[in-house]
């Protein structure tokens, strides 16, 4: 994630047009991207900008007026990959409460908003037009402990990292060391003809902490399962 530079808001535009019922202009987002309180980020895939978040701030105040990503790669926890790591930059600058307002039919929104924190404190009456509706109104304070896991697309993650201790197995996210009475999760990935990584094989692994951390972050649960034994 990376604050929104010019050249990005025509494409912020289009994803709002498939985004929102009424959707800001480009006037509109050029405008406000113009204004000393406004901060919009972008989510970048493979250089391409697939997501973006509008929101202001003034002192230790701020609100999140957009948040949306592009159709195809919705339901992928992506947005809250956005939502966390644009909630931790607003931490660093010494923001301590995010509002903002839902229609209240915009029940997968609303969902979102409480999975990540946010809590309802009153109503807007019929704030909202065509249709007429409410606006539910909401706020999330900012820990100072928060432990969201935070992920920038627009670095380069970097590969074959030189270890001290070539023999020593340690997690890729914290670097503890692995041992035999410590529990991991071992990945290795050989990437498809339709990667950028084509060819290549990534192998990993990722301590019991981490990948705690890291699930959490997920907008699906993985899937668990109870292994029985049975005993001969």
């Amino acid at each position: 994630m990376r604050k929104a530079l010019p050249e990005d808001l025509p494409m912020i535009a289009e994803i709002e047009k498939l985004s929102f019922h009424r959707p800001w202009s480009f006037d509109s987002i050029e405008s406000f991207y113009y204004r000393k309180t406004s901060d919009i980020y972008v989510w970048r895939d493979r250089n391409r900008i697939s997501g973006y978040i509008i929101a202001e701030h003034v002192l230790d105040q701020a609100e999140l007026h957009r948040i949306a990503m592009i159709p195809f790669i919705r339901k992928m926890g992506i947005g809250t990959l956005l939502f966390h790591e644009f909630r931790r930059r607003y931490q660093e600058i010494g923001v301590d409460t995010i509002y903002l307002e839902v229609r209240e039919s915009n029940e997968a929104a609303y969902q979102f908003y409480l999975k990540n924190g946010f809590e309802e404190y009153g109503r807007r009456a019929k704030y909202y037009k065509d249709p007429i509706e409410d606006a539910i109104l909401m706020f999330c304070e900012i820990s100072t402990d928060d432990q969201s896991f935070p992920l920038d697309s627009s670095e380069t993650p970097v590969y074959n990292d030189e270890r001290k201790e070539e023999n020593e197995m340690k997690c890729n996210v914290c670097g503890q060391l692995l041992n035999n009475k410590t529990d991991y999760i071992e990945v290795k990935k050989e990437w498809g003809y339709f990667s950028n990584k084509d060819t290549q094989i990534h192998e990993f692994k990722i301590c019991e902490r981490c990948y705690d951390r890291i699930v959490k972050q997920f907008e699906i649960s993985p899937k668990v399962t109870e292994k029985s034994e049975i005993l001969s």
